[in-house]
């Protein structure tokens, strides 16, 4: 599997707001729990970590 180049990995802002930071922060943990319990990358998937993180799809982009 090809890893990115890291820096393409940083997010374009940070979040300013406290909110803003636990929303971004359960949707990364979404994210790990989805990849583990969903067998990997191949089902991993928007609509799934949005479902696990409790936020709608949009959020996630």
């Amino acid at each position: 599997m090809n890893r990115p180049n890291p820096t393409l990995l940083q997010p374009r802002k940070s979040p300013q707001q406290a909110r803003s930071a636990a929303t971004i922060e359960a949707i990364r943990q979404a994210t790990i729990q989805v990849f583990l319990l969903a067998d990997g990358a191949g089902r991993l998937t928007t609509t799934r970590v949005a479902e696990r993180a409790g936020v709608s799809v949009g959020t996630t982009y």
